[in-house]
């Protein structure tokens, strides 16, 4: 090789390792540019404009040494390094001091404010025209997602935990983004070290401020709650029996807890269980020594186990599983420090334990992301529920996929057969799904696309209520181009499954008896609407449906079920406030509110309670706060039913008010109030005056009117 040769190499080689100019800038000014940082992160102006508030023991120079300085150096040894975990732990540090708990366009404007002066401290510092033209670059890259405008469709899920939840959100923030899945994380600290705790009160205060999706508790991850850390450090001299009932003591609290909570929401948990973490100093450092004693992992099992009962017995509740975790990448890999060693005394400590915690939640946050709409799954045959061609011959069943679906069903999830076959090529006797499991079957040679859309139409549910579940990759690929609110799951895929097992967790399933029939009164609802595409006289028509409907205020024994509609019909709902049963129940037992409900059935069956009315009284005005009726429902006039019976039953009211707060989805409902002789008095108000006409009820209902119990 050449001199020549062997210097370019060299210069190459060189050109790879020489520091950045963000990293040599950094480190050559730090101290000035801490200060300047300083100045711009906790200018006083800025902090009453977004109300944040400074720990009074912070001082200055605590500021500047523990977290300004560090954070400087988390960025400059991100730029020297490329490690994305260092770019995610400065992105989080961002936030510690911003209104991490306002709104996604609080915190944007805010950092649309900051940021480009925190980088243009660094850019005056750098010395050539070039080096500052690749620095913008770079820094413009670290923050884009700072800067990026919020996606309308977000998931937001509230943490509530020790140091675990923090590390968690520095790395899942990350995973989501690059996973699809648009997520506003907003942690809660509780710690027995600082004595912070945590109330059922201030949860559900959280909850409904926040409009959380989900909730997920970290009860005994490093030092939560107080019992914990103390049960450990006792664990050597306790025996199994005392150990027993610690737990018990313990677990009596949390649950008590978790069934207050869950009694005021609908909304899925996700319950850590223990992992045994935090080591102690030498137990981390020692490898000789095992990570935990005996004493402490008969503890951490006997915990998980009643950790374990608790999900189970908690209705939307799924479990985090630290256990599995820390028997998968070892307690001392989980404890190791991602933070550079130079920022060992910043206020920031994160450990890999969070960054593998974050790839658990992603499948779980997925697969809610996926399935959170879902009420109709539509179900290739070959291949996904068997392996093989029934129409070929003998197929190998795959029974645990036929047996979850079977749950689902019970669970309220319509079923519909999407299979490309001859319908009497489908050996029924040979499975555990049976034709009754199915609203619908779709079995014939025609594309998938046009016979999901079809389903859609005969059940009159929208697209984006529909999955479809398909080995075929040119299949799922054709029905998500051509229908693109219809999710799509790949059956060879076993993530698809565990979705799915999850999905009997999400509130659109239930445990109930209307759910159980849910598939017989839509199947009832497909030979309604062939009978009604009949060309006879509309009156006729309705005539011969004998519908007969049962009206009055709600009753305890309709609680499930009112909970149940209220929270999962989209369309025709006037205003789509989601009311807990916890809510429900106040409202029905309180004056100022009254709830009226249908019960509805013709001569194909009954259909059940179909519809709500929530209504609210001041004086002598009335006015309608929901109105919320069933699909199946829909086409028979029954909401002008319900209107007119309602406006009879509130016989002291003069004046009423309508609201209509109109959403993507709520379209069917947009004319109720106008259409019955309401007019308009703002954007989401009409009202009846006391000299309007009423609406008349339809005469081809059968109505019993229900007293009051």
């Amino acid at each position: 090789m050449g001199a020549g040769a062997h210097l370019r190499r060299v210069a190459f080689r060189w050109q790879l390792t020489a520091p950045q100019p963000i990293s040599r800038t950094v480190r050559s000014r730090l101290p000035k540019l801490t200060e300047a940082w300083f100045r711009l992160l906790f200018a006083e102006e800025r902090l009453r404009t977004y109300g944040i508030v400074r720990v009074p023991a912070e001082t200055d120079a605590a500021l500047q040494s523990c977290y300004v300085g560090p954070l400087l150096a988390l960025l400059e040894r991100y730029a020297r390094s490329g490690d994305v975990r260092i770019r995610s732990v400065y992105r989080d540090e961002l936030l510690r001091y911003a209104p991490q708990r306002a709104a996604p366009e609080v915190r944007l404007q805010y950092f649309r404010e900051l940021i480009p002066q925190l980088e243009a401290a660094i850019l005056e510092e750098v010395p050539s025209a070039a080096d500052r033209a690749r620095a913008t670059e770079e820094l413009a890259a670290v923050h884009a997602p700072l800067l990026a405008t919020p996606e309308k469709k977000r998931l937001t899920m509230l943490s509530f935990g020790d140091c675990l939840m923090y590390e968690l959100r520095v790395f899942l923030l990350e995973r989501s983004r690059e996973a699809g899945i648009p997520l506003d994380m907003r942690s809660y600290y509780f710690s027995s070290r600082q004595g912070k705790g945590i109330s059922t009160d201030s949860v559900l205060d959280a909850i409904e401020r926040d409009k959380a999706d989900l909730v997920a508790f970290s009860f005994f991850s490093y030092e939560g709650l107080p019992v914990y850390p103390a049960l450990l450090r006792d664990a050597e001299k306790l025996s199994e029996t005392d150990i027993a009932e610690r737990v018990t003591q313990i677990m009596t609290q949390v649950r008590a807890f978790v069934n207050e909570v869950r009694a005021k929401t609908d909304i899925p948990f996700l319950i850590h269980n223990a992992s045994g973490l935090p080591l102690s100093r030498y137990r981390r450092r020692l490898p000789l020594l095992p990570p935990l004693s005996p004493a402490r992992r008969r503890t951490v099992a006997a915990l998980n186990q009643a950790i374990e009962e608790l999900v189970a017995h908690t209705e939307n509740c799924l479990l985090v599983d630290e256990q599995s975790l820390v028997r998968r990448h070892g307690l001392r890999a989980c404890s190791r420090s991602v933070v550079p060693g130079r920022a060992k005394h910043a206020y920031f400590h994160t450990q890999a334990f969070g960054d593998f915690a974050a790839g658990h939640y992603l499948a779980k946050l997925r697969a809610f992301h996926t399935l959170r709409r879902t009420k109709v799954l539509a179900v290739d045959f070959d291949h996904t529920l068997w392996r093989g061609v029934m129409a070929e011959g003998p197929v190998e069943h795959l029974r645990p996929r036929q047996e979850l679906l079977r749950r689902l069903r019970e669970a309220g999830i319509l079923l519909v057969a999407v299979s490309k076959n001859d319908p009497g090529s489908i050996r029924w006797a040979e499975m555990h799904l049976q034709p009754e499991d199915f609203a619908l079957l779709q079995i014939s040679w025609r594309p998938k696309a046009e016979a999901i859309e079809q389903a859609a139409q005969l059940l009159d549910l929208g697209l984006d209520s529909f999955v479809l579940i398909d080995d075929n990759p040119a299949e799922r690929h054709l029905v998500a181009q051509q229908l693109p609110t219809v999710q799509v799951l790949d059956a060879l895929d076993a993530d698809s499954w565990q979705a799915l097992e999850w999905l009997l967790a999400f509130p659109n399933t239930r445990q109930t008896a209307e759910a159980k029939q849910r598939t017989a009164l839509y199947r009832e609802q497909v030979r309604r609407r062939e009978a009604m595409t009949e060309p006879v006289d509309y009156n006729a028509m309705m005539q011969s449906l004998h519908l007969r409907v049962q009206f009055g205020p709600a009753m305890a024994g309709d609680l499930d079920r009112l909970c149940e509609l209220v929270q999962r019909t989209n369309q025709f709902n006037t205003t789509t406030i989601r009311y807990s049963k916890a809510q429900l129940q106040e409202m029905m037992a309180s004056p100022r509110y009254g709830i009226y409900v249908a019960h509805l059935s013709d001569r194909f069956g009954k259909q059940g309670l179909v519809l709500a009315v929530v209504v609210s009284r001041q004086g002598d005005v009335c006015t309608f706060e929901s109105f919320v009726m069933s699909c199946r429902a829909m086409g028979f006039e029954l909401e002008r039913l319900a209107l007119a019976l309602t406006i009879e039953a509130e016989e002291d009211a003069h004046t009423f008010v309508g609201r209509f707060v109109p959403t993507e989805r709520n379209n069917p409902a947009a004319e109720l109030y106008s259409a019955h002789g309401f007019v308009t008095a703002g954007p989401e108000e009409w009202i009846l005056g006391p000299g309007a006409e009423r609406p008349q009820a339809p005469d081809w209902f059968e109505v019993q009117l229900l007293q009051a119990a």
